[in-house]
């Protein structure tokens, strides 16, 4: 499945419009395919730059990974040696390290598909996910942020 130009915006646009924790937070987001390729990197006016590379680090994350930056985070902390050499290996391969840190949401069809991720950067952690949960959710695709129920 291929994302159209109106469910990419609708996404950003959905994420832009969300509550935060402060009013003068401003966001990144970033929306990548189920290769990981970036199909839109873009923030909010007056935010920080490196947001968008932070965004865009988590949501390649998430395919690279197969799972969202949620559970990423937990095997980051249960098996940090394994972590950091994956990371290390995804900034050489993807340019940009692995993102062991809430706020990349995996997205797929009704069917479990993966179609890609959204990430959002600028937040709290959990308001990065839930804002990338509620913007997958509102073009009508399943937001994953739980990843694979598995003991590592």
């Amino acid at each position: 499945m291929v994302l159209t130009r109106e469910q990419l915006n609708s996404i950003v646009d959905h994420v832009f419009a969300g509550s935060r924790v402060h009013p003068t937070i401003r966001l990144a987001v970033a929306v990548v395919d189920s290769g990981g390729h970036a199909v839109i990197v873009t923030r909010e006016a007056d935010a920080p730059p490196l947001l968008m590379d932070i965004a865009e680090s988590k949501a390649k994350s998430c395919v690279v990974i197969g799972m969202p930056t949620r559970a990423i985070m937990d095997l980051a902390l249960k098996k940090p040696t394994w972590f950091s050499s994956a990371s290390r290996v995804a900034q050489s391969r993807e340019g940009l390290p692995l993102w062991g840190a809430l706020g990349g949401v995996i997205m797929r069809d009704e069917a479990g598909t993966l179609v890609g991720a959204v990430a959002v950067a600028g937040d709290t952690g959990a308001g990065d996910e839930a804002h990338a949960k509620a913007a997958i959710e509102h073009i009508g695709l399943v937001a994953d942020v739980d990843g694979l129920d598995v003991e590592w």
